[in-house]
């Protein structure tokens, strides 16, 4: 059975290398990075310092790297802050009334509201855009206001429409603008702003990127998938923001086809620079973000200047040569075809039963194994539910690295170290092809679908390595005297545990000097090897190995630790927005470092441990 399978395995990783290499190939082809800053600072420079010039400003930062301006719609705040308007609330005009000796306010202007004076050549109407329905002229001491009742926040916050001759001026740079546009409290407002975004569609506005915790006209599904259905027609892609989730986002990403860029937002200070580059150039690198959005909030026209250049001559120094400057594009849309899938399912499904069979030992259970799968896969195959999918992969992500460090080995044999090292690492990888072969295109590598069950691929692993390492043996170890390696054993198992659960998750705290040893692996090796494979995992698989041929039971022990590395590998593939040449070279880094590791870990207790035990033993007996 067991040759069978195997056939089966490799019969269906060759027949799905097309799946492999078209991820690969979609990954390599795209390694534009565009660079986007907000406008509102631009405009707060200006009005801080009235000598500033726009136009030299924009120039300045396109010199620094700055491919595009992102603009959002102005509103009354932003129209006073231009200067193109003043606005008194009905106190501050009562106060005036009162200190000139007028008649009061009467109704019905003495109602909740503003009133607006227009300072420049244009009319109230022409800068509002007929926006507010209800409102009133009225003189006051030979100047016309405009009289617009409401709650005085939400005539502030209303959003009029984006700034045309902001527009013409970063387009007459040869730079791009980007169009923000959030969900207003009303519906009115957000279509509104939806038809003038796709009346200003042209060469140089191509993307819109959203404002907001949810996306226009989500309350409203019909509606959001007609919005959708009107920014793909004309053209429009949209951007997905790193570590936000952004309600309806997947559905106008799916109504348009996946025309979506992977976005990463920092802010920028003077201090910074470095670290703002770092982080920019590792998502080019790792993630396959293509725009980088750099908020500034440096109130010295001059500081933020220094800072731009700096970032640009770090990010360039940083970014690989393959990688260019310039507005972002977007990865080329594919699918996997059905009959792939399927012959990646036949190969899971062949691949959990030779680990099954390994493990356990139990043919009927292997079969049993086979039975319930195909039930599952032929189930995926009716529905075309990706659910399914991810069941299998969350079942082989688990199961491979235990398969891995439990594979059958033979002591006895000359090579036996070397050979068990790479058949485990063989088995991990071959796992890790069936997941990618199962979750693959353009969802997944655009971070909008994804691997569900990291937290089960962390923890399943290791608590059955632990219970498979005590079956059949806690009474013994209960009743035995305790010697100076189980102690050694226990303490180093205890330790790496402690450390491995500190260092799960994005809030781990890194051990000293670790930040300068990953700087210094990334400028040499191009993308670092995650510490839980070279430091902690293989070299104990590989301690393991060693251990194995004395002490068959202590071995088991170590492979809880051990287990890690492998898991580790394969959670780095589940994490499909990174490229799988950047996984690929991350993995092919720790199994070496690994091996070369765990290889000094053996001399090391060869040696050192041997002399320590006897020197022990010596002193207790003496």
């Amino acid at each position: 059975m067991q040759k069978v399978l195997i056939g089966i395995i490799l019969a269906a990783m060759i027949l799905t290398i097309p799946s492999i290499y078209n991820r690969v190939q979609v990954e390599e082809s795209n390694k534009t990075v565009e660079t986007i800053v907000p406008y509102k600072y631009i405009m707060d420079w200006t009005i801080q310092d009235p000598e500033l010039d726009e136009k030299r400003i924009l120039s300045q930062l396109q010199e620094s790297g700055i491919d595009t301006i992102s603009l959002t719609p102005d509103t009354l705040r932003t129209l006073q802050e231009k200067g193109n308007v003043t606005i008194l609330d009905v106190d501050t005009m009562n106060e005036f009334l009162i200190f000139n000796n007028m008649e009061p306010l009467m109704h019905p202007y003495d109602k909740e509201g503003v009133f607006i004076y227009s300072n420049q050549n244009s009319s109230f109407e022409d800068l509002t855009r007929n926006v507010f329905e209800d409102t009133r002229e009225i003189t006051v001491g030979e100047v016309d206001y405009t009289y617009v009742p409401g709650k005085t926040g939400d005539i502030f916050g209303t959003p009029f429409g984006y700034d045309q001759d902001v527009i013409d001026a970063v387009l007459g740079t040869g730079m791009e603008i980007v169009l923000r546009i959030g969900d207003s409290p009303n519906t009115e407002d957000t279509e509104r702003l939806a038809n003038e975004l796709i009346e200003l569609k042209q060469p140089g506005i191509e993307k819109v990127l959203f404002s907001g915790q949810q996306l226009p006209f989500y309350t409203e599904p019909g509606k959001l998938k007609e919005f959708s259905t009107r920014l793909a027609e004309a053209g429009y892609s949209i951007f997905s923001i790193e570590f936000t989730d952004m309600k309806g986002f997947q559905t106008a990403a799916y109504t348009m086809d996946m025309d979506v860029i992977r976005l990463h937002s920092q802010i920028l200070s003077k201090d910074n620079v470095f670290d703002i580059a770092d982080k920019f150039t590792r998502g080019a690198k790792e993630r396959n973000i293509r725009a980088f959005f750099v908020n500034a909030p440096i109130s010295e026209y001059e500081e933020a200047q220094a800072a731009f250049r700096g970032l640009n001559n770090e990010i360039n120094a940083q970014l690989p040569a393959s990688f260019e400057r310039g507005p972002s594009k977007l990865f080329e849309t594919f699918t996997i075809p059905l009959w792939q899938i399927a012959i990646g399912l036949i190969g899971s499904i062949a691949f959990l039963a030779w680990a099954a069979q390994t493990i356990f030992g139990n043919r009927k259970l292997t079969i049993a194994a086979i039975i319930g799968l195909s039930l599952v896969a032929i189930a995926y195959l009716v529905t075309e539910m990706t659910l399914i999918l991810k069941f299998m992969a969350l079942g082989l992500a688990v199961t491979t690295p235990v398969f891995a460090v439990l594979l059958k080995k033979n002591t006895e044999s000359k090579y036996y170290l070397f050979a068990s090292y790479f058949k485990a690492v063989g088995i991990t990888l071959i796992g890790i092809w069936l997941i990618v072969v199962l979750l693959n295109g353009s969802p997944f590598i655009l971070g909008l679908d994804m691997f569900r069950g990291v937290t089960l691929v962390y923890v399943l692993p290791i608590t059955f390595m632990l219970l498979y390492a005590l079956w059949g043996n806690l009474r013994h170890l209960l009743k035995s005297h305790v010697i100076y390696w189980q102690v050694i054993l226990l303490v180093t198992i205890t330790g790496v545990g402690m450390f491995y659960l500190g260092r799960t998750g994005n809030e781990g705290t890194p051990i000293p000097y670790e930040l300068e040893l990953r700087m210094f692996l990334e400028d040499l090796l191009y993308v670092r090897p995650r510490t839980k494979e070279f430091l902690i995992g293989l070299p104990i698989f590989v301690l393991a190995l060693h251990v194995a041929r004395t002490y068959k039971t202590a071995s088991y022990f170590l492979l809880i630790p051990a287990v890690i590395g492998f898991l580790s590998m394969v959670n780095t593939f589940t994490h499909f927005h990174i490229p799988l040449s950047i996984s690929l070279l991350r993995t092919g880094y720790s199994v070496v470092f690994g091996l070369l590791i765990g290889l000094v870990l053996v001399f090391l207790y060869k040696w050192i441990g041997k002399k320590l035990i006897e020197k022990l033993n010596r002193r207790w007996q003496a």
